[in-house]
C-alpha cells in the first residue's frame, strides 16, 4: 500500500515535448517546401509569358517576311504572264503593239492591288447590287467594276485573274488569288478555254471586273470535273459563277490586217 502511495507521487512525465518538437519542425519543412513550390511556379510562369512573347515576336516578324516574299512573288508571276502577252503581240502592227505593251506595263500594278484586295480568293460568291445582264447563249453577267483600258475582242490572249464557285453550293473550287495572285494567260478561241470564259470575257475592258454565270452547256457540261485523286471537283451540269478581270492582253496575229505576203 506504501509502495502504491509512493509511485503515484512520481511527477508526470515530459517525453511528449519531443514529439511536438518533431511536429513542429515537419510544419515549418512543409511551410519552406510550399514557398520553394510557390517560388518555383512564379518562375516557371514567367519564363513562358517571356518565350510566349519571344514567340509572337518572331511569328510577328516571319508573316511580315511572307507577306513581303507572296507580293514579290505576285508581281514577279504577273510580269511574266504580261511578258508572255507582250511576246505573243510582236507579229502584230506597230501601233497595236504599242498600245498592248503600253497597257501590259501597268499589269503588275494592277495585279499587286488586286491581290492587297484578295489575299485568298473569297470562300463564296461575295454578295452584288449591280443589276444582272443578259449575254448571248444562256451566259449572264453582272458588271462589277468599270474598267479603263481597251477592250477585249475575240482571238486575244489575255491575262485574267479569277474566282470561281459552283453556284449551287456556292462553293469556291478554283482562284488564282489562292496561288499569290498569279494570271491565268490564254486565248479566247474555243479550245483554250471554256465556252462561257470566250463569250463572257470578249468585249470586256482591261482592268474590268465582271461576274459571268455560266450555264452547264458553256461550261463543262455533263462531264464532272476531277482532281488527281479521282474526287470531283465540278460535280456534271453545275451552273458556275466566276468574278475575273483581265489584266494584260495581246492581239493576235490575224488582226494585223495584212493582205498577205
Amino acid at each position: 500500500m506504501t509502495q502504491t502511495m509512493k509511485n503515484s507521487n512520481v511527477p508526470p512525465s515530459r517525453s511528449g515535448r519531443p514529439g511536438q518538437r518533431q511536429q513542429e519542425r515537419k510544419m515549418r519543412e512543409a511551410r519552406r517546401r510550399r514557398r520553394f513550390r510557390i517560388i518555383a511556379s512564379s518562375i516557371l510562369a514567367a519564363v513562358i509569358i517571356i518565350g510566349a512573347i519571344a514567340l509572337l515576336i518572331v511569328d510577328a516578324r516571319h508573316n511580315d517576311a511572307v507577306t513581303a516574299q507572296m507580293d514579290a512573288q505576285a508581281t514577279a508571276s504577273a510580269a511574266a504572264a504580261l511578258k508572255k502577252a507582250n511576246a505573243d503581240a510582236t507579229a502584230t502592227p506597230v501601233a497595236a503593239t504599242a498600245t498592248a505593251t503600253s497597257v501590259n506595263a501597268q499589269g503588275a500594278a494592277m495585279v499587286s492591288a488586286l491581290q492587297k484586295e484578295y489575299p485568298k480568293g473569297p470562300a463564296t460568291p461575295p454578295p452584288l447590287t449591280q443589276p444582272v445582264q443578259n449575254g448571248s447563249n444562256g451566259l449572264k453577267y453582272i458588271v462589277v467594276k468599270a474598267g479603263t483600258g481597251p477592250t477585249i475582242n475575240a482571238g486575244d490572249t489575255v491575262a485574267v485573274e479569277y474566282t470561281g464557285w459552283i453556284q449551287a453550293s456556292g462553293k469556291k473550287f478554283d482562284s488564282s488569288f489562292d496561288n499569290g495572285a498569279q494570271p491565268i494567260a490564254a486565248t479566247l478561241t474555243q479550245g483554250q478555254m471554256i465556252q462561257g470564259w470566250v463569250v463572257g470575257v470578249v468585249g470586256m475592258k482591261i482592268g474590268e471586273t465582271r461576274r459571268l454565270i455560266i450555264p452547264p452547256a458553256l461550261g463543262y457540261g455533263t462531264q464532272a470535273v476531277k482532281d488527281n485523286s479521282g474526287k470531283v471537283i465540278i460535280p456534271a451540269n453545275s451552273t458556275l459563277i466566276f468574278d475575273v478581270t483581265p489584266v494584260g492582253y495581246a492581239q493576235p496575229q490575224s488582226s494585223t490586217g495584212s493582205t498577205g505576203s
